[in-house]
């Protein structure tokens, strides 16, 4: 029976949901930064996994271009918040459950401010407590779950605005990525169909899983603010931002983009 990986968060539920309900596929969920180990370990097939993973893994991946999660321009859950102007920022304490966006993080600093800030593991339940960081990464629900604590931090970024103005691109944080050499079978086909039906179930989607989302922001976040689709120009964001992460020593080795069944890409996104 073949598995399926994603998150759990709302953003991938217009790619996931009634997945669990295909016959004779399984669906796991886990935070995103375990997605990569399920899949190098056999205990997935297919993973919705963060971008950067293709580039440091240690298996030879490839991506499936039958849906992501992106956004042209802000993603309202990637932020960075900080207590003192960005341009002069030192350590930002970073959310673990992203590889991609910590990654962006150093990238759009560099070339917005010519820095690039140390970067340590946020502790759970550090940015609500006593003492939170000077400044810290966010991503997914918690940017949305975690109430008033925000305002104290009166200087604010969110990344896929920020990659949005540097390179006038749009941005993949996760996209479907199996390991190399494998046959899918019929998933492909199946994943890309369930994205396009789900298109049209945005508001049940909401109703079912947008737990302490206000629901207008939620119905926009899901039906405007992100992005579910791979074409063209996010293939191109996706090296583009690649070798800005290869010029900054953060991907050691570049590796090629390899797509599964290329000469089928055009028929997956139809």
């Amino acid at each position: 029976m073949p598995t399926v990986a994603a998150v759990s968060f709302l953003n991938a539920r217009p790619l996931i949901e009634g997945l669990a309900h295909e016959p004779g596929i399984e669906l796991r969920t886990d935070v995103p930064s375990r997605l990569l180990e399920l899949l190098l370990g056999g205990g997935a097939d297919i993973a919705l996994a963060p971008v950067i993973d293709f580039q440091t893994a240690p298996a030879e991946l490839c991506i499936v271009p039958v849906g992501a999660i992106g956004s042209d321009g802000p993603t309202h859950t990637v932020r960075v918040f900080s207590r003192s102007p960005l341009p002069g920022l030192d350590v930002v304490h970073v959310d673990g459950d992203s590889h991609t966006s910590a990654a962006l993080l150093q990238v759009v600093l560099e070339a917005r401010h010519g820095r690039r800030p140390e970067t340590v593991a946020l502790e759970p339940g550090a940015a609500a407590g006593r003492n939170p960081p000077e400044a810290v990464l966010l991503i997914g629900d918690k940017v949305v779950h975690t109430g008033n604590w925000a305002s104290g931090y009166p200087h604010q970024l969110d990344l896929g605005e920020a990659w949005k103005q540097l390179t006038g691109l749009p941005f993949v944080f996760a996209a479907w990525l199996a390991r190399s050499g494998e046959d899918l079978g019929g998933l492909p086909r199946t994943l890309a169909d369930l994205r396009l039906r789900n298109r049209r179930r945005i508001p049940e989607i909401v109703a079912a899983h947008a737990n302490g989302w206000p629901r207008d922001l939620a119905l926009r976040y899901l039906g405007e603010i992100l992005r579910y689709d791979v074409g063209e120009p996010e293939l191109a964001a996706i090296e583009l931002f690649w070798s800005r992460c290869h010029a900054l020593g953060i991907i050691e080795r570049l590796r090629p983009m390899r797509l599964y069944e290329e000469a089928q890409f055009s028929i997956l996104n139809s």
